[in-house]
Formats: C-alpha cells, sequence, structure tokens
C-alpha cells in the first residue's frame, strides 16, 4: 500500500499536475465575476455548515435536522470553514479549484494504472476533462457532486491496487471510500454496490474468500450509510426524509438520460432516435463486455472494467430511481459522475489499435480520428466560451447571479432584517432565497399535492408571504389560490416582488 501510496503522490508523472493546476486556474477564472453557484440545495449545505461551526449542530436554514441529504459534504464545508475562518460562499471558489484539480490529476493517474504506453492519449483526454463544458457546470456551483465524483476516483485506484494482491487492508481501504461516497451523496450506494458487483463476480478469487471479502466489503461500507440513516430516523422518523412516488416514466427517464450523454459526446440532440440507438447501445456493450470479462478471465482486473461496473451501476440506479421516485428531472447534475468513466472507455482502446495499424492505413486512421477529435473539441470551446461569456456577464446561474444582486426585495431583506414581525411565520416560494438573501427562517409555502400541508397553512392566524415574482414553480401553490382562502394585505412592493401579510378565512 505504502508503494502504490507513494506513486500516487510522486509527480514524476508532471503532465498530470500541469493539467490539475491548470482546472484550479480555470474555475477560479469562471467564478471571478460573481462568486460560486447557488442553488437551493447549495444552500441547504451552506446553512447547515454555518451552523456546524456556530453551535455544532447538523441543522439547516429552518433549524431542522439535516436529513433529505447526506452529512459528510456540509460536514467537509464547516471543517474547511473552521480551519480558515472563511464563510463557505467565499471559499468555495476555491475548495472547488481544489477538487477539481485532485479529479483531473487522479483521472491521469488512472490512465497511467490502465497501462495506456503513448502519453499523447493521456494529455489529449485530461485537455478535454478540463475544458468539458459538463464538468465545467458541476464545479462552478456549490454541489456535493463536487466531493463526490472524486471519492469515485479514489475508489477506482484503491480497488485497482486490490486487484493486485487482494489484501484485506485494501479491500478495507475501498469499503471506507465507498463508505465515505454513501454519505456524500445518497446516490454513493451505487459506489458500495460497484464493489459488490466486481467482487460477486471475480473469476480470480477462490469461493470461500471471495465470500469472505464479499460480507467484509459489504458490511463495512454499509455501515457508514446506515449510521446516517439510522440517525435521520431516530431525529425525524424518515431515513431520507419525505419522498414523492415517481411521476415520470421509464421511457421518458431513459429519453433525459439520452440527451444528457448525447450532449457529452457533441450528438445533435434533434435527432433523438438515433441519440437513443448509440446511448443504448454503448450501454449493453459495457454490460457486455463487462461479463465476457468476468466469463473468460481476460482484462477483468483492470481500470476500464471498473469504470464499465461502476457506469453500469449508477446508470441503472438513476434510470431506476427517477422511475420510482420524484425529484429532479435527470440532468447533467445527476449523471455528472458518469462523465469520466464515459469517456475514458470510450477511447483507452485506441492507442493499442492505432499502434497494430501500418502503412497508408495507419495514416488514414491518424488523420481521420484527429479530425474527430479536433471538431470535439471545437464544440466543447464553443459551448465553454457561450458559458464564460454568459457567466461574466450575468453571473452563474443561481441566487448569486446578476438577477438577485439587482433585486430589489432582495436587497431590502438584507438591508432590513427586523421588517418583519417575528411572532408571525414566514413563508415564501423561494424559502432558500429569503435565508440567502436576509437570514430569514422561512417556510416553503405547499405544494399543490399536499393536501395536508395546505390545510395547515391555512389553518395559521396569519403569516408573511415573500413573493419573488420571477420565481416560476408550478408545484407551489399560487398566489390567486392563497388569495381565494385568505386576506391577502401587500406590506411592501417591489417590482420584482411583494411582502404580503395573510389572514386565512377562518380567523375573520
Amino acid at each position: 500500500m505504502k508503494t502504490s501510496i507513494s506513486h500516487l503522490l510522486s509527480f514524476k508523472k508532471s503532465g498530470n499536475c500541469i493539467f490539475a493546476v491548470f482546472g484550479f486556474f480555470i474555475i477560479l477564472l469562471f467564478t471571478r465575476n460573481s462568486g460560486i453557484g447557488i442553488s437551493p440545495d447549495s444552500i441547504v449545505y451552506l446553512s447547515v455548515a454555518r451552523n456546524m461551526v456556530a453551535n455544532g449542530s447538523f441543522v439547516d436554514y429552518n433549524l431542522q435536522p439535516l436529513v433529505d441529504f447526506p452529512v459528510l459534504f456540509p460536514f467537509f464545508l464547516s471543517v474547511s470553514s473552521f480551519l480558515t475562518r472563511a464563510d463557505p460562499v467565499v471559499l468555495a471558489p476555491y475548495l472547488n479549484g481544489i477538487i477539481f484539480a485532485l479529479c483531473i490529476f487522479l483521472t491521469g493517474y488512472l490512465i497511467d494504472l490502465a497501462d495506456i504506453r503513448t502519453s499523447i492519449y493521456k494529455y489529449m483526454l485530461l485537455f478535454c476533462l478540463v475544458l468539458s463544458p459538463a464538468l465545467m457546470d458541476i464545479y462552478t456551483m456549490l454541489w456535493s457532486e463536487t466531493l463526490f465524483i472524486v471519492f469515485t476516483l479514489f475508489f477506482m485506484i484503491a480497488f485497482h491496487n486490490y486487484q493486485g494482491n487482494r489484501s484485506l487492508p485494501w479491500l478495507l481501504c475501498c469499503a471506507a471510500i465507498a463508505g465515505l461516497a454513501a454519505v456524500t451523496r445518497y446516490a454513493g450506494i451505487t459506489v458500495i454496490a460497484t464493489g459488490m458487483m466486481l467482487l460477486f463476480f471475480d473469476p480470480s478469487l477462490k469461493f470461500r474468500k471471495k465470500v469472505l471479502h464479499f460480507i467484509l466489503f459489504t458490511f463495512v461500507s454499509s455501515a457508514f450509510l446506515a449510521a446516517n440513516l439510522l440517525r435521520n430516523s431516530l431525529i425525524t422518523g424518515l431515513m431520507t426524509g419525505p419522498r414523492e412516488s415517481g411521476i415520470t416514466s421509464l421511457f421518458a427517464n431513459i429519453n433525459f438520460y439520452t440527451n444528457v450523454v448525447s450532449s457529452w459526446l457533441s450528438i445533435p440532440a434533434q435527432h433523438l432516435t438515433f441519440c437513443t440507438v448509440i446511448v443504448v447501445t454503448i450501454c449493453f456493450t459495457m454490460v457486455i463486455l463487462f461479463l465476457r470479462s468476468a466469463v473468460i478471465n481476460k482484462k477483468y482486473a483492470t481500470v476500464p472494467n471498473t469504470f464499465r461496473a461502476f457506469f453500469v451501476v449508477y446508470t441503472v440506479f438513476i434510470i431506476g430511481i427517477s422511475t420510482l421516485s420524484h425529484f429532479e428531472q435527470i440532468n447533467n447534475r445527476l449523471l455528472s459522475p458518469l462523465i469520466i468513466p464515459l469517456m475514458v472507455i470510450l477511447t483507452y482502446w485506441l492507442p493499442g489499435y492505432m499502434a497494430r495499424l501500418k502503412g497508408k492505413t495507419k495514416t488514414t486512421a491518424v488523420v481521420f480520428l484527429s479530425l474527430i477529435v479536433v471538431c470535439f473539441e471545437l464544440v466543447q470551446l464553443e459551448q465553454l466560451y457561450k458559458e464564460y461569456k454568459e457567466d461574466s456577464t450575468y453571473g452563474i446561474p443561481g441566487y448569486t447571479d446578476l438577477s438577485w444582486q439587482q433585486s430589489h426585495l432582495a436587497k431590502f431583506l438584507k438591508s432590513h432584517p427586523g421588517a418583519l414581525n417575528k411572532h408571525y411565520s414566514i413563508y415564501s416560494n423561494a424559502h432558500e432565497a429569503a435565508y440567502f438573501n436576509g437570514g430569514l427562517q422561512a417556510s416553503s409555502i405547499p405544494h399543490q399535492i399536499d393536501k395536508a400541508d395546505i390545510q395547515d397553512f391555512f389553518n395559521d392566524n396569519g403569516q408573511y408571504l415573500i413573493w419573488f415574482h420571477h420565481v416560476d414553480d408550478r408545484e407551489l401553490i399560487t398566489l390567486s389560490q392563497i388569495s381565494a382562502h385568505a386576506t391577502v394585505t401587500k406590506k411592501y412592493d417591489f417590482k420584482d416582488g411583494a411582502i404580503y401579510f395573510i389572514i386565512p378565512h377562518h380567523t375573520n
């Protein structure tokens, strides 16, 4: 293990470090205008981290226990904030830059472990990843996916070393990393499942040793998540917070998945059938190649095969869970852990294939491949430039962009912290924004399908409603619905919103 770690930390492969440093500075470049991107999920992470530093409690901006998300990412932010004495929002661009740099470095290291002879391939791939619009979309936001992707790469390195000697120390190392991934994102259960799958199909492990290692890995890796879920259940009675049943069909989720993967490959999404055929073919090919390597015991203990296993497991999980449970539509963020595995799996064989060609055939193949790479990178650079121009002009989309910076209602909340009577509850159609801009403990107005929450809302004797006009969430009850069941009085009026006082009709 010491030899492998020293190899990882050595700078013999200076190209990995150069691209890692490049990745660090490009994150700073994209976030220099408005800072890190902040979404509603980001505000949960941020508020928990702040409360951890302030009073050591895992509670969010409404002082509710953190259960919708695992604990590790907010804990990571709180420790970083405590050590640097900087607020997570200020610190985040540098943290993300470091994490992205580590992501690039580890990818280069994994390619080295794959024993791909030519360095040109590695440098071209790292160049594409550093300038990937899909990865930039992730690492310019305050999201747990940033850290999760790094854990998946560490897991693959650890598992490669385990496959080299089948030792218990490396097995436990794999289990610990998988466990940490699972308490960074609940989707981290896919890392545990990947390890289990790799152990189960391993053709070189004798039955007794396989059973022992399988049970040990499963128990140790699952212990982290089990502890997190037990804590959630004891506090709130729910293991992962309230979850709604899925409303999107399996076919629709496959289409969403296809659209995202097609965008990574720079394939026009207008031809949906063509894109679906390509993506489904890629997925099935990965399954077949993985099973083939397990059956004939050829190239099973390799980095590309580990990438294949994770790709298959994560794909099945995301499409499945999106069909069974209702949350955000499958998008680049949800699928981001697959970007690096996909790029490696689709290209790692090219150097070996090209080396076997000779004469005019090789020349033709080199020219053809070069044209594909140039076209692909030109498309990426065009997308990245557009993204940079938009971020430089309007800010990274979220609660730090220009529209929120210029919001009159947001400015009022910041400059008048005592404007609302503390004896009344506060609701909002963007309750995260009320916290982020005014430090207010506001609740979300009820969702259309939550009849019990709607009843509780109108059973109150009086409450404030902070309404942002440019927030259009059709899952929430509307202002007209509220007006039909309550007396709504406008207390403060702004161009982009208003603050109302609501008295439900039952009190009249």
